[in-house]
């Protein structure tokens, strides 16, 4: 057997010399750790040093590791003395004390040392936009931000619930209520509102306070079986599989499906052809004369607000909710062809023609502070919010008309 000939700092001899060289080997350490923590900026370095020494001293009182390590050098002379046996074995003899150190350490509670950590840099400036507080609980999702605030589109204030819900069920407009808004709060179509309610389909703007709605599960129709009926008429109709109308739970429907008269069935999934929208009947104005100033066809936002309720097939517009009072603006500049109250369901409006193809609406106004004739700069002060005519609550309605077509005014505001 060939012994390796490296000398070993603990093969000078003698266990003497073994434990002396452990202590000059752990002061070497702790004296580099020392050295490194000085340099720590501030009064860091000061306190960790401090914390190390008043650890070291712990551990070296620490009587019960001293009895340890006597008890294993008597061990060793008893049994195996101080020879050559000793030396061989110096290496795994510094393993087992480095690991009895570890525990040791464990066991020693460390003092505590106040780090001073570096102050904070402020944030930067968010600049001057501010977030209009809805007057309801709505709120949340998309925000729209310009020169004038922040739009916030609105998560209605009716709760969805965790399951399915497998029954017909009705809901009573509240105050601020919308048909898009109650439709969003259940997770349906807005038409599923509307085909399952036929007050509400003939005028889908026209809400009223306490005006009681019927809310089906899924999207669909719910229909009223009329003499001659089939399902497979029906299916046809509002263009679903059969199977879809006698599978649903609801209908109760047993073979050969026979349906009577008056009765009630929810068409999953069945739609109706959609009629273009007549909302309210667009009044007879005059033009803007020649000479009038032009907008620049590119629209601002007319008020502050949230979002109550987007552009759909039966609300050709948008609706923008604040506190009765809130300023409302001109999108672009313009001549007025009408302010006044209409007698149809706006209430208090202002129309302007902005010269160009395109003309705006601002209804259910509060004050009207402009007249017919007068012309308008890009976010003149025109008006206030209200809720005036048919509404459950103040908002602006903004309307943006190319020729005769109302288009949808997000595709046009920043």
């Amino acid at each position: 057997m060939i012994e390796s000939q490296t000398e070993l700092p603990v093969q000078e001899g003698g266990s003497t010399k073994i434990w002396a060289k452990g202590r000059e080997v752990g002061a070497s350490v702790v004296g580099r750790l020392r050295d490194k923590i000085q340099t720590l900026p501030g009064t860091t370095g000061t306190k960790v040093t401090g914390g190390a020494d008043l650890l070291t001293g712990e551990l070296v009182k620490t009587s019960h590791i001293r009895m340890l390590l006597m008890d294993m050098r008597q061990w060793i002379r008893k049994g195996v003395g101080d020879g050559p046996l000793v030396r061989r074995f110096a290496l795994h003899l510094v393993v087992v004390l480095l690991a009895v150190g570890v525990v040791a350490v464990t066991q020693v509670r460390l003092p505590l040392v106040d780090f001073r950590l570096p102050t904070p840099t402020p944030a930067p400036e968010l600049g001057s936009h501010t977030v209009t507080a809805p007057p309801t609980n709505r709120g949340g999702g998309r925000l729209i931000s310009n020169n004038m605030g922040l739009f916030q589109a609105p998560v209605p204030h009716t709760i969805i619930p965790d399951r399915d819900r497998m029954e017909i069920i009705t809901y009573t407009v509240q105050p601020n209520d919308n048909v898009w808004a109650i439709a969003n709060g259940f997770g349906l179509e807005v038409e599923t509102i509307v085909w399952a309610n036929p007050a509400v389909e003939k005028a889908p703007d026209m809400l009223n306070v306490g005006q009681v709605l019927t809310i089906l599960p899924v999207d669909g129709i719910y229909y009223t079986v009329k003499a001659g009926d089939t399902v497979a008429k029906l299916a046809k109709e509002f263009k679903v599989e059969p199977e879809k109308i006698t599978s649903f739970e609801l209908n109760a429907l047993q073979e050969p499906y026979a349906l009577a008269a008056g009765q009630q069935l929810v068409i999953p999934g069945g739609r109706k052809a959609i009629v273009p929208s007549n909302y309210y009947p667009m009044t007879r104005v005059g033009r803007a004369p020649a000479g009038a100033p032009q907008g620049s066809g590119r629209f601002a936002w007319p008020a502050q607000g949230y979002l109550s309720q987007r552009f759909w097939s039966g609300h050709p517009a948008i609706d923008i909710a604040n506190r009765t009072g809130t300023p409302i603006l001109a999108a672009d500049a313009g001549y007025v062809v009408m302010a006044g109250r209409d007698t149809w369901g706006y209430g208090n409006q202002v129309l302007i023609d902005h010269g160009n193809g395109y003309l705006t609406r601002y209804a259910h106004l509060h004050t009207i502070l402009v007249k017919a004739g007068q012309t308008v700069t890009k976010n003149q002060k025109i008006g206030t919010m209200g809720s005036t005519g048919r509404s459950t609550g103040p908002h602006l309605h903004f309307e943006i008309i190319q020729g005769s077509v109302r288009r949808n005014p997000l595709g046009f505001l920043p």
